[in-house]
């Protein structure tokens, strides 16, 4: 599959690397993504759920943009690596002509996307724990489930093992943030390739929320690094997002901002609130410009009103009480209350389904508990 991603004339802007405390953000990021580390006291078993899971429809796949050129050569074209696994958990090499056979008809579609310092050996082990948290929340709604993989780890000054030390780790957290940003052109043509008929769902984690925000902003037509997305999709499809320990701006969703366009495609947003996260919590110390994340404020009332009509496409969910101080995605998806929460959107539910989501909105309460 050609990149489909054409360069325009635009000047780069060079991203400060300044501030001592990110050396915080960088072993938190590094210290949390590990699927090993979500234990069975956070989740309670509950084998009636486990069993119905396991016999409802359900097709998961792994597609990686780690062999993806980056930069300028990107111009040069690339396929994804396909990876199917089974209700076993088997899994099978395929292809992009697989894929697309094996989704069941009409059915949506949840791509996930993982954040950074997540090594490919940790990969499978989240998409499958995604794959069920998700199938459980909602055992008798069919549902095809992608964990899009990118590049998230060095070599840059990271040492190899164990991933906690580094020369510069506030280089390399901004790197990859901007690497993330730059993926976002990949999965935004993977997104543009689905056959039609298919509603999707974009669900990032930390910096995998940059590559959703960047997939969305290039689908509607915006530049991402001076690169714009060719042969963009002319039929219509339905996408939504959600937006867990986002680790983006708080107004980059604004108009004229860095993913202004993301609303125009986006026929909701939903952000996963946690000012409780203590890695985003100074988030906002990593370069003098930065603002707050979208994580621990929020949209603010002015991103809101800037927004103006599309600020109706955005939602909050507060999961500080049951994700607290943790960061890493294992503490997401260790926790069935929030995939309870966002079933009516990963599945397309109409709001007066009788969701948890949509009992919270009427209630005006968005916290998950």
């Amino acid at each position: 599959m050609k990149s489909g991603i054409r360069r325009r004339r635009e000047r780069r802007r060079a991203v400060s690397c300044t501030g001592l405390l990110v050396v915080v953000l960088t072993l938190g990021l590094a210290e949390l993504p590990c699927g090993s580390r979500a234990t069975a006291a956070d989740e309670p078993a509950d084998k009636a759920a486990d069993k119905a899971a396991k016999t409802s429809p359900a097709n998961f796949w792994i597609i990686s943009s780690r062999s993806c050129p980056l930069g300028p050569r990107v111009m040069d074209g690339a396929a994804f690596d396909y990876l199917r696994y089974d209700q076993d958990g088997n899994p099978s090499w395929g292809d992009e002509k697989e894929f697309h056979a094996s989704l069941l008809k009409g059915v949506p579609i949840c791509v996930s996307v993982h954040g950074s310092f997540v090594s490919w050996k940790d990969v499978a082990t989240d998409g499958l724990m995604t794959a069920r948290w998700l199938r459980k929340a909602a055992p008798g709604r069919p549902l095809n489930v992608v964990l899009f993989s990118w590049k998230s780890t060095g070599p840059f000054t990271m040492t190899t093992v164990p991933l906690v030390l580094s020369a510069l780790p506030q280089l390399d957290t901004e790197l990859l943030g901007r690497r993330s940003a730059f993926v976002g052109l990949y999965l935004g043509r993977l997104i543009a390739d689905l056959p039609a008929g298919h509603p999707v769902t974009l669900f990032g984690h930390s910096h995998g929320c940059r590559s959703v925000s960047s997939a969305l902003h290039a689908l509607g037509g915006g530049q991402v690094q001076g690169y714009v997305l060719a042969d963009r999709p002319k039929h219509k499809r339905r996408i939504r997002a959600i937006l867990a320990a986002a680790a983006i701006d708080h107004h980059w969703l604004n108009p004229d901002q860095r993913y202004g366009r993301a609303l125009d495609v986006a026929e909701k947003v939903v952000n996963l609130r946690n000012h409780r996260d203590t890695v985003l919590r100074i988030y906002a110390l990593r370069h003098p410009l930065s603002n707050k994340s979208l994580a621990n404020v929020g949209f603010t009332y002015q991103d809101r009103l800037l927004m103006g009509r599309r600020s109706e496409r955005v939602h909050e969910l507060d999961v500080s009480e049951v994700v607290g101080s943790n960061h890493g995605w294992p503490y997401y998806y260790a926790r069935p209350e929030i995939a309870a929460s966002v079933a009516e959107y990963v599945h397309f539910l109409p709001a007066a389904s009788g969701t948890k989501a949509s009992a919270k909105d009427k209630a005006g309460d968005p916290r998950i508990r």
